[in-house]
Formats: C-alpha cells, sequence, structure tokens
C-alpha cells in the first residue's frame, strides 16, 4: 500500500491502529487478554499490508527478534522484580499491609518461590508480554528514533501507558482501586518511566527479549505483590501498586540516569538500532 512511509509515518499508523483494536476490544467487553494481543496485530498489519516490508528479511528483523541480547537479561529480570518489592516493603514497613506467605502463591513454601517467579516470568514473557513487546519496543521504539534516542525511550513508554486508556476507563478490570484523578496521572508516569528501561535493554542490545523479560516480570511482581500483601487496597494502590509512589518514583529516578546516561551509538544511521527503509517486495522476500 505505502512502501515508502517514513519511519515516523509508519509510528503513527501502527499506534493509530493499535489504540483503535484496543477501544474496540474495551468498548464490545473484551477480555484483557485480547486487549493485550492489539499491537502485536497493528505490527503484522504494518509489516505485510501498509508498508509492507514484512515481505523481506531485513522487515521482521527490525523487530529484534532474531537476537536474544543475553547479558542484559539479569537487569531486565532483576531491576523490576527489585522495584516492586521496594514499595511492597514501604507499605509493610509503614503498617498499611502485613506479609501473608501462606497464601497464593506462598503456600509452596519460600524455598520454591525462585523457581515459581521464574515460571511466571518465563510463562509471561512467552505470552501477553511478547505480544505487546513486539508492537511497542520492536516496532514502535526504533522507528521513533528519527526523533532521538531519548526522545523515542521516553515516548514509546509514555504511548504505551495512553493505549492502556481504553480498557482503564471503559472497564472496571483495571486499575480498579484510588481517585482515577490520581491513579490515572501516576500510572502513565509509570508505564512511561519503566518505559525507558525497556526502551534502554532493546537500543543497547539491538534485542526486543530484554524489554519483554523486563515487561514480563514488573507484571509478576504486581500480581505476586497482592498475594502476598493483605492491605487496604485503595492505599496499596496509592503506594506500592503500578500507581503507587514508591514503584512511580524508583522507576522515574532510574529512567532520569539512563536518559541521561545515554548517547546515540556511532555508525551510518547514528543510532543503536537502524530502521531498513519500506521499500516493495522482492524476489527473495520470505
Amino acid at each position: 500500500m505505502f512502501p515508502r512511509m517514513s519511519a515516523l509515518g509508519s509510528a503513527a499508523t501502527f499506534y493509530a491502529l493499535a489504540v483503535v483494536m484496543v477501544t474496540v476490544v474495551a468498548a464490545t467487553g473484551g477480555s484483557t487478554t485480547v486487549a493485550m494481543i492489539t499491537p502485536v496485530v497493528a505490527a503484522v498489519l504494518m509489516l505485510l499490508v501498509v508498508t509492507r516490508d514484512g515481505w523481506t528479511r531485513s522487515g521482521w528483523a527490525s523487530l529484534g527478534l532474531h537476537r536474544l541480547g543475553l547479558r542484559l537479561w539479569p537487569v531486565a529480570v532483576l531491576v523490576p522484580l527489585a522495584v516492586i518489592s521496594l514499595g511492597g516493603a514501604v507499605a509493610a514497613a509503614l503498617g498499611i499491609a502485613e506479609w501473608n506467605p501462606v497464601g497464593q502463591p506462598g503456600e509452596f513454601g519460600p524455598a520454591s518461590w525462585p523457581v515459581i517467579v521464574a515460571t511466571n516470568i518465563l510463562y509471561a514473557a512467552l505470552t501477553v508480554s511478547l505480544t505487546e513487546e513486539i508492537g511497542w519496543r520492536g516496532y514502535l521504539l526504533p522507528r521513533l528514533v528519527a526523533l532521538g534516542e531519548r526522545r523515542a525511550m521516553l515516548l514509546s513508554g509514555l504511548m504505551h501507558g495512553i493505549w492502556h486508556l481504553p480498557v482503564v476507563l471503559l472497564t472496571s478490570l483495571y486499575l480498579p482501586a484510588g481517585n482515577r484523578a490520581v491513579v490515572i496521572p501516576m500510572f502513565l508516569l509509570c508505564v512511561a518511566a519503566g518505559g525507558v528501561l525497556m526502551g534502554w535493554l532493546r537500543l543497547r542490545t539491538d534485542s526486543v527479549w530484554p524489554a519483554v523479560l523486563a515487561h514480563s516480570a514488573h507484571n509478576v511482581a504486581i500480581f505476586w505483590l497482592a498475594d502476598l500483601l493483605d492491605g487496604q487496597e485503595t492505599s496499596m494502590a496509592y503506594i506500592a501498586g503500578e500507581a503507587g509512589v514508591v514503584p512511580v518514583a524508583t522507576y522515574v529516578a532510574l529512567a532520569a540516569v539512563l536518559l541521561v546516561r545515554t548517547r546515540p551509538a556511532k555508525g551510518s544511521s547514528g543510532y543503536p538500532v537502524a530502521v531498513p527503509p519500506a521499500r516493495a517486495p522482492e524476489a527473495s522476500a520470505l
């Protein structure tokens, strides 16, 4: 359709598709699982239908699936776990929640937690986190790099956060606790700042997998925190949840450090991840 669409044009079109699809899902009572696959569906539509660069090897390679980025996997997993755990520790220290290690998933005993956490992270990484990150850090982020690496990391995170709003506003499935006027801005700040970490992982490794693992670790930690802490739901939302003061402040501080330290890598494009120009299908296409 539009084989010569610019990188920023492709980013904008992808985002419009993802937002329209998630809005339709939320408005028609669809599940969050269906909503979470809209980014990968939008990316595939862009690659195969709109710009058609998915009919070449380089088009699919631009998603960063072909590299593992193993060297930053420990960072990708441990940082989100530490951020969310810090929120839980502060909530417990302030007396607004109590540890409940005998409840789910603690019924298996603390000794088994590392295995269970690792299994949950792997499962999420190969399912919903992967379908989201193929869109956000696989497709969108490299195309925003035309604006500069720092702007791309921050903007991709903010766009990711805004994409959640139809589910937040049109259903009761997401962020049900707390004053929406407080919770929603804090949530957007959390996703934008966390997106800087995921973007940094993506650009430093030329792989989407570290970002997938970070996304997965964050989500698993949030669910585990809810299981292992007994506390007033609204207070927990303000202190330790995805819109909580502690995780948001920690992610913002980390994002600030990464943005200050980020420098474009030298190369023909000036950036670590180069997106091949869209072009018409070739005879050697996949």
